[in-house]
This record gives structure tokens, C-alpha cells and sequence, in this order.
């Protein structure tokens, strides 16, 4: 028994030999293997495909996550500059649309060589009543007083209801307690009222006191007397709309439409002096006169 075994580890041990032979020579290049070669390469053509398979796979998407991210980047930084364009653009837009205003307050300036303005920006509004006032920047220590009137390029705002140190509290025209002088420009008519607030209608003004036989029609525009020394005369107020008989049957009224947009109030114009000509003074000889008071 104990022959047989050394015989079997004698011939598995040549054997083992023999292979090792014949891979070292062919490895070398010295013996030809057709057969072993042909048999290799049959066993390990499937998994050099499959390897090769694995290695274009992985690498398809190792590239398609370096284009996805290098896409998610490029995309993240247009989009930032998407943003800040939309923002420079926003910006510019409201600059232009500023310029356009204070432009259109200068024009009037030197359209108005008659009055002494002073430009305020509107920087709030009374809670809880939209037609009653508004705050704006400019007070006392910039010369504003209380009574001053308040004026836009399109027509009269209203006046200082109230002057602190660096603001003021405008009453608007639309307020219900305000009383302004109006007379209708148109030359053939010139009838005279009190324009005042419509507690009915905020943005809708009225023009009271007027004579049932009084010469006031749709469409004809109303701007301030100057009578009573406050506004000085010439302003616009509105355009009528309507005219209606008031109750009692002597008198009647007229329903405005301002021709200042309060919604779209940013900035307006103080009237701190206007130049006003004595009625005994000669022609072309204007004093000046603080606003709200007339000359004596």
C-alpha cells in the first residue's frame, strides 16, 4: 500500500514538471502549443469579451458623467449671469424711468419761471386711507413750511398739511376736507367753485358752488383760481366728466377726473416762492411772495 502511494506522488509530481516545462518554453517562444493555444483561447474568449465589454461600458460612463457635470456647471454659471443681466436690465429700466420723470419735473421748471419749486420724493402714504396723504422727504430744515403748495407736471397734488425736521405730511387734493379755487380755463365760460373731496368717490373731485345757469360742460378743464392766496392761480385740477344738479334745485356740480395720477405719485415739487404782480404795481414788475400768501 505504502508503494502504490509513493508510485501515484512520484507520477503527479513528473507531471507536474512536464507542465511546467511546457509552459515556460512556450512563454519563451520556443515550442509551438497549436492545440493548447486554440484550447486557451477558446476557454477565455468569453471573458476577454466580457471584459472588454465592462470596459467600454464604464468608460461610456465615466464620460457621460464628466460631460453631465461639466454641463450642470456651464448651465449653473448661465444662469447666474442670466440673473444678473436680468437684474442690470431691471435696474436700468428703473433708472431710465426716473430720469424720465425728474426730466419731465425739469421741463416744467423752466416752464414755470413764475414759481420757486423744490423736488421731494414721496416715501409713504397714510395707512388705511389711499386718497388722504402722503410723506415725503423734504421739512423744515430744507425750508419747507406748512400750507405750501404741492404740484406735479400734470397739475395740483395738494398742499403741507404738516412740516416736520427732515419731512413733511402732504393733504391731497382727493382728501374729503381739502377746498381748493377752481375755474373752468375754457375763455367763454370762466364759471368759478370750490374743488373738494368726494367722500363718495376718493378719486373723483367735485366742483361745488356752481350757479345752475353756470357754463360748465364734459370735457372742459379746471384749474386753480388764486383766489384766497394759497394756490397760486393757473394750476391744473381735472377735466370734468360730469355735471350733475345738486339737491335743493340752485345749485349744481361737477365730477373731476384729476389730471394727476395719485396711484403713480413718486415724485412731486414744492412751490416755496411764487412771483405775483400787485394790482397796483406797473406791468412787468412782479414782487415775490412767499407760497400760500398772496402778495399785499
Amino acid at each position: 500500500m505504502r508503494g502504490f502511494l509513493r508510485r501515484k506522488t512520484m507520477i503527479l509530481t513528473v507531471a507536474v514538471l512536464v507542465i511546467v516545462a511546457i509552459s515556460v518554453s512556450a512563454a519563451q517562444g520556443k515550442y509551438q502549443f497549436a492545440l493548447v493555444s486554440r484550447v486557451l483561447a477558446g476557454v477565455c474568449a468569453p471573458f476577454n469579451s466580457l471584459f472588454m465589454k465592462s470596459a467600454v461600458w464604464t468608460k461610456g460612463k465615466a464620460s457621460a458623467v464628466g460631460d453631465l457635470m461639466t454641463t450642470y456647471r456651464d448651465n449653473q454659471k448661465l444662469t447666474a449671469e442670466v440673473d444678473s443681466l436680468r437684474a442690470a436690465n431691471l435696474q436700468a429700466a428703473e433708472i431710465w424711468a426716473e430720469n424720465e420723470r425728474l426730466r419731465q419735473l425739469l421741463d416744467y421748471k423752466r416752464q414755470q419761471p413764475a414759481f420757486q419749486l423744490m423736488t421731494a420724493s414721496v416715501v409713504g402714504r397714510e395707512s388705511g386711507q389711499v386718497a388722504g396723504s402722503i410723506l415725503i422727504d423734504r421739512g423744515r430744515r430744507h425750508g419747507v413750511e406748512k400750507d405750501m403748495p404741492v404740484i406735479t407736471a400734470k397739475g395740483l397734488v395738494g398742499t403741507v398739511a404738516q412740516a416736520y425736521d427732515s419731512s413733511a405730511q402732504v393733504q391731497l387734493l382727493l382728501h374729503p376736507r381739502s377746498a381748493v379755487g377752481g375755474v373752468v380755463q375754457r375763455a367763454a365760460s370762466r364759471a368759478i367753485g370750490v374743488v373738494s373731496g368726494n367722500t363718495g368717490d376718493h378719486f373723483s373731485p367735485q366742483l361745488q358752488n356752481l350757479a345752475r345757469d353756470a357754463d360748465v360742460v364734459e370735457g372742459d378743464v379746471i384749474v386753480t383760481s388764486g383766489f384766497g392766496g394759497l394756490y397760486p392761480k393757473g394750476i391744473a385740477i381735472g377735466v370734468v366728466r360730469e355735471v350733475r344738479n345738486a339737491e335743493g334745485g340752485l345749485l349744481k356740480y361737477a365730477l373731476l377726473a384729476p389730471t394727476v395720477d395719485f396711484n403713480r405719485l413718486e415724485e412731486v415739487m414744492l412751490i416755496t416762492n411764487a412771483r405775483l404782480l400787485r394790482p397796483e404795481a406797473e406791468p412787468g414788475k412782479p414782487v415775490e411772495a412767499p407760497a400760500g400768501k398772496a402778495a399785499p
